[in-house]
């Protein structure tokens, strides 16, 4: 035998053994929208499509919000609000009225939650970015972070690896999860989330529980999952928000300091929300209430 027909033989050989082995090392994804016939199979889904940390740095959100409360006063408002910041930094929000008004600026980041009112000149601040938000009026379940990754389709975050036991509700998969923040999640027949359920952390007496309900997803492009579009959420004392995406954009670079940092005007009151002080006791807050209907 040649040279040249000895190393293609061996080189034959090593294929041979070596194609199969990185077949075996590689678990193939499945489609998009495939139903599964079983929870495993379903949650097996939901973990490939839909617990992957984006690799981009930044982002950058617009929403709008409608937010209702039934006590003490019955309360309505819709607000704009635009999400911009970094995925493993800081996040900012501003929230607008439906006339283009600014009622607040908010920055997430190590240091906590910081909240400024321009036609107040107040800001408040927490160390503790959730508790902080629900103190201001603003019931979300969970942090800036953990909602934007929500939205671009990520829930790694809150969902961990494993599941308790599972049931059916209808043709949708239901799983009680452990140790989390969520305590249960409902995915339908292809893997996607449809409804999230959990307690607030304890801010107030006691703490509450809430239903996140995924409504409509927008459908993905190139065989990509669908991403979030509207979300509902409710708590046990009836207070309600209605989060509807109109955009969302991923960032190839960093946002720069100047760009998420969040400056206080000189004049502005400064009012830690960790030290006790309870706003209610003082009056509404105008990033929910500015609408006084």
């Amino acid at each position: 035998m040649t040279r040249g027909c000895l190393s293609q033989s061996l080189l034959a050989a090593s294929l041979a053994v070596l194609i199969p082995v990185m077949l075996h090392g590689c678990t193939a994804k499945k489609p998009v929208g495939l139903v599964q016939d079983t929870p495993e199979a379903a949650w097996q889904v939901f973990r490939q499509q839909y617990c992957n940390p984006q690799k981009a740095p930044g982002m950058l959100v617009k929403a709008s919000l409608y937010y209702s409360r039934l006590k003490p006063i019955k309360r309505t408002n819709r607000t704009v609000i635009s999400m911009w910041g970094d995925f493993s930094g800081t996040m900012r929000l501003d929230v607008s009225a439906g006339i283009g008004k600014l009622l607040a600026h908010i920055r997430e980041n190590k240091n906590g939650l910081l909240a400024f009112y321009p036609s107040d000149k107040k800001a408040y601040t927490h160390v503790n970015p959730v508790l902080g938000a629900t103190r201001l009026g603003m019931p979300f379940p969970f942090s800036l972070n953990e909602l934007v990754n929500v939205i671009f389709g990520d829930f790694s975050g809150l969902v961990p690896e494993t599941h308790g036991e599972t049931g059916r509700d209808k043709t949708n998969f239901v799983y009680r999860i452990d140790d989390s923040l969520v305590t249960r999640i409902t995915l339908n027949e292809t893997g996607r989330p449809i409804l999230l359920e959990g307690r607030t952390t304890n801010a107030y007496e006691s703490a509450h529980t809430w239903r996140i309900k995924i409504n409509t997803y927008e459908e993905g492009e190139g065989g990509k999952a669908p991403l979030p579009d509207k979300l509902t959420l409710t708590l046990d004392n009836g207070e309600k928000g209605v989060l509807r995406v109109k955009s969302r954009e991923l960032k190839q670079a960093p946002w720069s300091a100047r760009s998420i940092g969040l400056e206080l005007p000189q004049g502005v009151e400064t009012i830690r929300l960790d030290n006790g002080f309870w706003p209610a006791e003082n009056g509404d807050i105008p990033i929910v209430y500015e609408d006084k209907s």
